[in-house]
C-alpha cells in the first residue's frame, strides 16, 4: 500500500525515491505504476465530468494531482 499522500505531478520522481509505490490520479482514478506512466497521463475525465455527463460545464484545468 501506498503512504496516501497527495502530491503533484511535477514532485512525483522526488517522492517516488522515498515512496515506491503505485500512484492514483485523483481526477480520474487511474492507477500508474512507471514513471513513464504518470509523464504520459496529459489528459483525463474529472469526477464532475463523469457523473455530469451533458451538464459538464469544463474548467481549465488539467490533470496532474496524485494521490500515492
Amino acid at each position: 500500500t501506498g503512504c496516501t499522500d497527495v502530491v503533484k505531478k511535477p514532485k512525483l520522481d522526488q517522492h517516488r525515491l522515498r515512496c515506491h509505490s503505485s500512484f492514483t490520479c485523483i481526477d480520474c482514478s487511474n492507477t500508474f505504476t512507471t514513471p513513464a506512466d504518470w509523464k504520459g497521463h496529459t489528459s483525463c475525465v474529472s469526477e464532475e465530468q463523469k457523473y455530469q455527463k451533458s451538464l459538464y460545464k469544463p474548467k481549465n484545468v488539467g490533470p496532474g494531482v496524485f494521490i500515492l
